[in-house]
C-alpha cells in the first residue's frame, strides 16, 4: 500500500507564519447538491498552540447563507484559501455565536496525518477490517496483550465501551455553550424512531456528533440510471456511514484535500478514536437549515466509497482504495399481531466502540416502531453472533417489563452485548464478527412471579444438615404461594454465620476462571441460570482462587498463600465462594430476598 509523502504533494499551501490579520480569501463547501460553492473569508488573527502542536486561524466568513446560519454543522473540513493557496480547514465555532466567525485548522497539521501509516496487526482487534477493493487484506494474528480482558460474569451493556472512551478523553456529559468547540458533525439518521434517536444522541453528543433525523440514502434512486464512478473532490461532501439499510445513520462533513488515494477532511476528530475502519460515502446536500441553536446541512448519502482509516486530533483520513467491513444485522419480531413490519435488515459499523450501541439503537427502534404499547410484556430474545473461526454464539434472554417491549432498561441487559464485548475486547486474537441476528418473541401478559419474602423456622441451624427456606412468591391476580427449598448447611460452617440470597437466576453473578482463549470468554457468557428460576446462594466463609481455565473453591488460608504469591505478575485472584441451589419455576422471576443464619458449633441431639 502506497502512502502519500508530504514532499510528493502537488499542493500550494500557506504556512501559519505567513498569515496576517486582514488577509482575504475564500472557502469551498456544498450548500446545495454536489458542487462546492465559494464563500469569502477574512482573517481575524491566529490562536497559537490552541491544541498540542496545533494553532488555530480565526476567520470571519461572508456568504448570504452564513450571515444567518453563522456556524454550520457539516461544513467541517471546508478548505480555506488565501492567494490561491490552501491554509487549512473550516473546523471550529462557538455555540450560540451571533457572528459568522470560525476556527481554521492549519493544513500543515492535517497533512501530517495524511501520510501516517496504518498498522494491519491491530486493525481487526480494534473491531475493524479494511479490505482492498479487489480482495481481503491479510493480517497476522498476534496475541494482543494491551487490550483489556473481558471477565466473564460481568454485564457490559450496549454503551459501556463508548462511555469508557469518552471518559478516557475527558469529555463532559454535555457540551458547554460558551466554548470554542469543533463544529458539530451532523449524524443524519433515517428509519429510526424519535426515542431511539434521542437515546443514541445522548451518547454521541459529547463527541460533537449532533444526531438529527433526516432522509435515507439516494443510492437506490440513482441505481436505476447510469451514474459515474463515485469520487471525492476538494470542498465536496463526505459521509461516514455507521448504519445503512432499513435504518441509516451517516455523519456528514466536507473534504479538505484529496491527494492520490487518500484525503483529509473535517479539520477535527470525529470521535478521536485513532486508527479506525469505517465506511465512507459520497453525499448530496439538500438544504442548509439556519437555527439559533445549531445550523446544519440536511443531506443524504449517494454511493459507498472508501474507508475512514484515521480519526485524529486535526483531521480524519480516508483511503479511497479501501472499503470498511460492516456487520449485517437482522432483527425479527414475533408475537406483534398486526404490526406493519416485523423484520429489519441493515449493516452496522464494525467497531468496538460503535457496534454494540448501534445494534442496541436498531433493536430499540424496531420494537418502538412496531409495538410502542406501554403494557405488561414477557419477552424471549434469541441472538446469534457469527464470529469468523468460532462459529455461531447463541444466547437467550427472558424477562418481563411493565413499561412495554421497547423499555431500554430491559434491552440493555441482553447477553448479546456481553458476546460483542468478549469478541471486540478480548486480549487473545483478532476476531471478525460476520453477522448478528436477533429474534424477539413477545407475550403481552404479566406472567411473572415476584419474590416477596424468605424465612426460616429458626435462625439457629445445625452444621452438616438441611434446613428449609420458605420462599413466598406472588403472581399477578393470584394468591401468594410458598415454596419450601431445603438448603444444606456445610459442616465447615460450624460456629459461623451464613447469609442466603434468594434471587432470579439471571441476576446471579457466577464466578469465572481466568480465560485462556476467546472461546473461554464466549463459553462464560452462556454459563449461568435462566430468568425463569430462583437460585438460593449460600455465601461460605472459605475463599477460592481463579486460575487460568479453572476455579479452585473453598481453600484453607495456607493454600491461598501458596497459590497467590505477592511477587507473581499473573497472580491468582481470590473470590468468595457460594453454595447454590436452583429451583425451576417456568415463569419469569423478579425480586429478591435474604435470610441470615447462625450455625451451631455442634448439631443438637
Amino acid at each position: 500500500m502506497s502512502v502519500v509523502a508530504l514532499g510528493q504533494l502537488d499542493l500550494a499551501t500557506l504556512p501559519v507564519s505567513a498569515i496576517k490579520a486582514g488577509m482575504k480569501g475564500y472557502g469551498l463547501t456544498v450548500f446545495r447538491g454536489e458542487t462546492p460553492e465559494r464563500f469569502d473569508v477574512e482573517v481575524i488573527d491566529t490562536l497559537h498552540n490552541f491544541r498540542p502542536d496545533q494553532d488555530l486561524i480565526l476567520v470571519r466568513t461572508h456568504h448570504p447563507i452564513l450571515e444567518s446560519a453563522i456556524t454550520v454543522a457539516g461544513m467541517s473540513g471546508s478548505p480555506i484559501y488565501i492567494d490561491g493557496k490552501l491554509i487549512g480547514a473550516y473546523a471550529y465555532g462557538w455555540s450560540f455565536g451571533k457572528e459568522p466567525v470560525a476556527g481554521v485548522t492549519p493544513i500543515a497539521s492535517m497533512l501530517k496525518e495524511l501520510s501516517r501509516p496504518i498498522a494491519p496487526r491491530i486493525w481487526k482487534a480494534l473491531g475493524t477490517l479494511p479490505l482492498t477493493e479487489k480482495a481481503p487484506a491479510k493480517s497476522p494474528n498476534p496475541r494482543l496483550a494491551g487490550l483489556p480482558p473481558y471477565l466473564g460474569g460481568q454485564r457490559h451493556g450496549a454503551f459501556a465501551e463508548l462511555r469508557a472512551h469518552a471518559a478516557r478523553l475527558g469529555l463532559p456529559a454535555e457540551r458547554a455553550g460558551a466554548q470554542l468547540l469543533p463544529a458539530s458533525t451532523p449524524l443524519l439518521v433515517s428509519g429510526m424512531t424519535d426515542a431511539a434517536v434521542t437515546a443514541l444522541g445522548r451518547e454521541l453528543e459529547r463527541f460533537g456528533l449532533a444526531t438529527m433525523q433526516a432522509g435515507g440514502s439516494a443510492a437506490a434512486k440513482s441505481a436505476a440510471t447510469t451514474a459515474p464512478a463515485p469520487h471525492f473532490i476538494d470542498g465536496g461532501s463526505i459521509g461516514v456511514q455507521m448504519i445503512r439499510g432499513d435504518i441509516n445513520a451517516t455523519a456528514i462533513g466536507t473534504v479538505t484535500h484529496v491527494a492520490g488515494q487518500r484525503l483529509v477532511a473535517f479539520g477535527h476528530p470525529m470521535m478521536n478514536a485513532g486508527q479506525v475502519g469505517l465506511a465512507t460515502c459520497t453525499a448530496r446536500v439538500l438544504h442548509v437549515l439556519s437555527s439559533e441553536m445549531r445550523s446544519f446541512k440536511i443531506a443524504e448519502t449517494l454511493a459507498p466509497h472508501g474507508a475512514l482509516i484515521h480519526d485524529r486530533q486535526s483531521a480524519i483520513v480516508v483511503d479511497e482504495n479501501l472499503k470498511a467491513d460492516m456487520v449485517p444485522l437482522t432483527v425479527r419480531l414475533h408475537g406483534a399481531t398486526g404490526a406493519p413490519r416485523t423484520q429489519w435488515n441493515m449493516e452496522v459499523a464494525s467497531h468496538r466502540l460503535l457496534t454494540p450501541s448501534l445494534t442496541f439503537s436498531a433493536i430499540e427502534s424496531a420494537l418502538q416502531a412496531s409495538v410502542s404499547d406501554s403494557a405488561d410484556v414477557v419477552f424471549t430474545i434469541k441472538s446469534r453472533v457469527s464470529i469468523e473461526g468460532h462459529g455461531v454464539t447463541q444466547t437467550e434472554d427472558v424477562g418481563f417489563t411493565p413499561a412495554g417491549p421497547s423499555d431500554p432498561s430491559a434491552l440493555s441487559r441482553l447477553r448479546l452485548f456481553d458476546v460483542l464485548s468478549a469478541a471486540y475486547g478480548n486480549p487473545f486474537e483478532e476476531p471478525r464478527i460476520t453477522k448478528i441476528e436477533v429474534d424477539i418473541d413477545l407475550r403481552f401478559e404479566r406472567d411473572v412471579l415476584q419474590i416477596v419474602d424468605a424465612s426460616v423456622s429458626s435462625d439457629e441451624v445445625d452444621p452438616g444438615r438441611d434446613t428449609n427456606v420458605y420462599v413466598t412468591l406472588r403472581r399477578f391476580d393470584t394468591a401468594e404461594e410458598v415454596r419450601i427449598v431445603p438448603v444444606h448447611i456445610p459442616q465447615t460452617a460450624a460456629g459461623d454465620s451464613l447469609e442466603i440470597s434468594i434471587e432470579a437466576g439471571d441476576d446471579v453473578q457466577l464466578e469465572q476462571p481466568k480465560p485462556r482463549t476467546l472461546d473461554d470468554l464466549l463459553r462464560a457468557v452462556h454459563e449461568g441460570f435462566p430468568g425463569t428460576s430462583i437460585v438460593l446462594s449460600t455465601k461460605l466463609a472459605a475463599q477460592g482462587v481463579k486460575l487460568r481455565g479453572q476455579l479452585v473453591r473453598a481453600l484453607p488460608g495456607s493454600a491461598l498463600d501458596t497459590l497467590s504469591p505477592v511477587n507473581q505478575s499473573d497472580r491468582a485472584a481470590t473470590f468468595a465462594t457460594y453454595q447454590r441451589k436452583e429451583l425451576a419455576l417456568g415463569h419469569v422471576v423478579g425480586g429478591s430476598a435474604k435470610v441470615k443464619l447462625n450455625v451451631r458449633q455442634e448439631p443438637l441431639r
